[in-house]
């Protein structure tokens, strides 16, 4: 007889606190080029790892809205990523190992653009707890999960031309950006009062009021001002 006894404990404090991942980020236009994370255990107990791609769709912004014929899904990359290890059976404390990420190239049938995905570090910290003394045959195992980490994945698909520019309308206060390209787009708004950097997905629109005279900047490369 075996019994299970989890815990789960979503972003804690002491769940950040026993495990560092290096880098936070992945950005490139590299097929079949390896990535390499580096994973140390920072607590005073053993931990186990587990490494394994996960897309999470982009919770939309209320000043966001996708365009119709763009789905989430056209943008994960998770089938075209391979990890190894996919499990790091024992860190021991202090121990630091590594995890190297390979992006598959993508099929011809995908456009040109941006794609992405998530890779997520599980920690769990296994303790054996002691069976009853009156039943040889019951062992017991505490299983704590602790859900730490999930990195970004970016992979850009380059084209050979330029992704079409944002179009930048305003009128009446009100601020409209549509983004046709498939990369997302980061935006800077600046006047006498505020300063907002907001991202915007790829082929979607941002609907957002602003007040007075305002410089709009789209990837540190487009701009313009909204009176």
């Amino acid at each position: 007889m075996y019994k299970l006894l989890i815990f789960i404990i979503f972003f804690s404090h002491h769940a950040m606190a026993n495990m560092k991942i290096a880098p936070l980020r992945v950005i490139t236009a590299e097929a079949n080029t390896t990535q390499k994370f580096l994973v140390s255990n920072t607590g005073d107990k053993p931990i186990r790892v587990r490494i394994a791609p996960s897309f999470i769709a982009s919770p939309m912004a209320e000043y966001q809205t996708r365009h119709n014929n763009m789905t989430p899904e056209m943008e994960d990359l998770t089938p075209f990523l391979r990890v190894s290890p996919p499990v790091i059976s024992k860190l021991m404390p202090n121990e630091r190992k590594i995890v190297r990420l390979r992006i598959s190239e993508l099929p011809n049938s995908y456009e040109k653009g941006e794609y992405r995905t998530h890779l997520k570090f599980t920690q769990e910290v296994i303790k054996k707890i002691n069976s009853p003394a009156n039943n040889n045959e019951s062992i017991s195992f505490d299983l704590t999960m602790l859900v730490n980490s999930s990195i970004p994945i970016y992979y850009q698909k380059k084209d050979t031309n330029s992704p079409p520019k944002a179009i930048i309308q305003c009128s009446n206060n009100k601020l409209k950006i549509v983004n046709n390209s498939r990369y997302q787009q980061k935006i800077e708004l600046l006047n006498d009062d505020i300063y907002k950097q907001l991202i915007l997905l790829r082929q979607s629109d941002l609907n957002i009021a602003y007040k007075g005279k305002t410089t709009i900047k789209v990837n540190d490369e487009q701009q313009a001002i909204c009176l």
